[in-house]
């Protein structure tokens, strides 16, 4: 069974013809490290579930700069949410922080039964998951940068183990200079 139903049985209930549906429409994709899974200013048509790995979502400034914006590990999914569901253009990158492996979604060819509770799955999703995640680099970005570290550390620590410093720092809208005092800083005050 596909990690991608194991996840999902957590929150919905699917019988034998939706899983099937899925399994059948759904493609074990491996991606390499600094992959991209999807382009800004694409059209935002694509959805993966995370099996293994992890992504980043950024944006590239027009002087060619990158912005963190989110980071999805392992259990999880990667797509631009509010283009995939208007059917826009992305916003945002998605790229690989590792090798990884994903499962892409051929959403519009699942079982409408299966179409029907994902949909109801995918509101769940959004407000459980990502608008929390979002609120909280809202917190997070408006203090300063220090606790802004900090506040990850506490809230996230999974990001400082599984990212590159460098994504960091763009994440937390600081220079990666300034990250590395902080770090510094933090590690000498702990070890008094």
């Amino acid at each position: 069974m596909n990690k991608l139903i194991v996840f999902l049985e957590d929150f919905i209930e699917l019988d034998s013809s939706e899983k099937t549906s899925l399994t059948q429409n759904s493609t074990l994709k491996k991606i390499s490290r600094k992959e991209l899974f999807l382009r800004q200013g694409e059209k935002c048509n694509k959805i993966a579930f995370v099996e293994k790995g992890g992504f980043r979502m950024f944006y590239t400034t027009a002087d060619g700069s990158e912005s963190n914006t989110e980071f999805v590990l392992s259990s999880g999914f990667i797509t631009d949410f509010s283009n995939f569901l208007k059917g826009n253009n992305s916003n945002v990158s998605i790229a690989a922080l590792e090798n990884s492996e994903i499962r892409v979604i051929k959403i519009h060819q699942l079982a409408p039964s299966l179409i029907k509770k994902l949909a109801h799955f995918g509101k769940s999703y959004v407000q459980n998951f990502c608008l929390p995640t979002l609120l909280d680099y809202q917190i997070i970005i408006s203090e300063k940068p220090e606790l802004r570290y900090q506040m990850l550390l506490e809230k996230y620590p999974e990001y400082i183990q599984k990212i590159p410093q460098k994504h960091i720092a763009t994440y937390l809208r600081i220079r990666p200079e300034t990250l590395s005092r902080i770090r510094r800083r933090i590690l000498d005050l702990n070890q008094l």
